[in-house]
């Protein structure tokens, strides 16, 4: 017998047949778990769930769907059941105080080497162990060892704004923001100086760029997702979230890197230096350049939680992995926030002329802009703050249940997956007045104090909260601050107001990009 008349033999279609029919059962009644325990939410469709109801966007569907079921809701997405949680007393809960029940993010249904080494696919005492040994690279101690790495990427980032100025053409700055935060991360992780805009066809600036070509809703990861079962064969095929291709390309290249690290004849001052010799750093020294309250008191709470224990040095697949992942974490989010925050700008012209007056009295030439600078300019924080809260790089952030808990009367179950709405949170009258208005104003000194810990998450809260903030932070500031050292943003007639958010992915850097008009202020003029 032929195969095909085998597998389209009457035999074989009707077992087939019935399989399915036992699958659609299956997956129809495991779909009625929130119905059945009373939580609201959209009717998921058969296999696909919800997803079609988010396929228009994360971040705006969020907040309808919150405005529609409440603060707590339930949705079928990309093949498991989900709790979405926008109540801000519950995400302190399973942020902060009830941690021990919540303190891992959602399990990949497929291997994904090496990127399972990675700290944010690490689980319990693993992934508390590589946090302790990582944490000391990120101290602010170490974040002013990169003044120069940056600023050089910054002097980089105004030639090419220069040039296109010169041509009098609308400057698309996601191309250029992309470069500019490419370039850091290239120097600041690897050492390498690689000017992206200039030489796209860079091995590493082109296997970086594929990195972000894939889509949420593409069939490979659709078919992770929703048919999980079929993970020991995607692993045995490679097949996983990143193109195999680049999966290669880094490993390779990285473990070129920290072998000669390692062997001493090679040494710069970048994050993967840092990484080599993670194990044999100290936060105690470091922990009066913590900037953010709420981050301090989870790196005490981690190191006692790991005193007396010896910190074990990172292998060269974890370093590879974390790598990989703090690209992925940094390129698109900064990218990202460096758009919105122009944006923001050019459509604010007087939040604009406040944050220069301030950047002319605190660091008024290139070589004054460094770290410790950072802290006294108030205004640029409220400002970048408020960037963050009304245009979040990410929409969400997830977390899995691994022990039954009950969260302000609802009963969570272990194995239970919860994801957090940040755009939605950021937007929700509730919580923020007037939550579409740009109001930097909201985070000075007086208003701070009054702000709930769970209502600002572009870097997550606790102890899973964003490693890398500081880097972010520092990157975005300086590249803003250097940009309006010599330009003035403006808006024009290919500028969308308001900007078109990303939908195919869990990043919100806009697909169409911002584009804008700068003006060489003409009261100084910097070279």
């Amino acid at each position: 017998m032929a195969i095909w008349e085998f597998f389209f033999s009457p035999l074989t279609l009707g077992l087939g047949g019935i399989c399915f029919a036992l699958f659609l059962v299956s997956d129809s009644w495991k779909k009625t778990y929130f119905r059945r325990h009373g939580i609201p939410g959209p009717r998921p469709l058969p296999i696909l769930g919800n997803m079609l109801d988010c396929s228009e966007g994360m971040a705006e569907n969020l907040c309808n769907m919150r405005d529609e079921y409440g603060k707590v809701f339930g949705l079928n997405f990309i093949g498991s059941n989900t709790l979405v949680i926008g109540d801000l007393d519950m995400l302190q809960e399973v942020f902060i105080s009830r941690f021990s029940a919540f303190p891992n993010h959602r399990q990949l249904p497929v291997k994904e080497t090496p990127m399972d080494s990675a700290i944010n696919n690490l689980r319990d005492s693993q992934w508390k162990d590589v946090r302790n040994v990582l944490t000391p690279a990120f101290s602010g101690k170490k974040m002013k060892q990169m003044n120069s790495i940056i600023n050089e990427c910054c002097d980089q980032l105004l030639e090419h704004v220069e040039e296109q100025r010169l041509k009098g053409t609308v400057i698309q700055f996601k191309s250029l923001y992309g470069s500019y935060s490419m370039d850091v991360i290239a120097s600041t992780f690897f050492g390498l100086k690689v000017d992206s805009q200039k030489n796209p066809d860079d091995p590493f600036v082109k296997h970086a760029r594929k990195c972000f070509e894939t889509s949420l809703f593409s069939f490979r990861l659709l078919a992770i997702f929703l048919l999980p079962f079929l993970g020991p064969l995607f692993d045995a095929l490679d097949i996983g979230l990143f193109v195999k291709e680049v999966k290669v390309f880094f490993h390779s290249v990285i473990h070129k890197m920290v072998a000669a690290r390692k062997a001493g004849t090679e040494k710069r001052l970048d994050m993967l230096q840092l990484m080599v010799n993670a194990h044999n750093l100290d936060a105690t020294a470091d922990k009066k350049d913590d900037e953010d309250e709420v981050d301090k008191l989870v790196d005490v709470k981690l190191k006692n939680e790991t005193s007396g224990k010896q910190k074990r040095e990172l292998t060269t697949d974890s370093i590879t992995a974390n790598s990989m992942m703090f690209f992925l974490a940094g390129y698109e989010t900064t990218n990202a926030a460096m758009c919105f925050s122009s944006y923001l700008l050019a459509t604010h012209p007087d939040k604009q002329e406040t944050l220069i007056d301030e950047i002319d009295s605190h660091c008024p030439t290139p070589e004054s802009v460094q770290y410790d600078v950072l802290r006294k300019m108030e205004y640029l924080d409220c400002f970048v703050r408020e960037s963050l809260r009304i245009f979040p790089p990410v929409a969400t952030a997830d977390r899995y249940c691994d022990s039954d808990a009950t969260v302000n009367g609802y009963e969570i179950e272990k194995g239970s997956i919860l994801m957090v709405p940040i755009y939605a949170v950021h937007h929700d009258p509730d919580v923020w007045e007037d939550p579409k208005e740009f109001k930097p104003e909201r985070f000075n000194k007086e208003n701070r104090g009054s702000i709930h810990p769970a209502a600002w998450l572009p870097f997550g809260i606790g102890p899973r909260n964003c490693l890398g903030m500081r880097l972010a932070l520092m990157e975005l500031k300086f590249g803003l601050i250097r940009m309006l050292q010599k330009y003035r943003f403006e808006t024009c007639d290919e500028t969308e107001i308001p900007p078109v958010l990303g939908k195919s992915t869990g990043f919100l850097c806009p697909p169409n990009g911002i584009k804008l008009k700068v003006k060489l202020r003409e009261s100084k003029v910097l070279d």
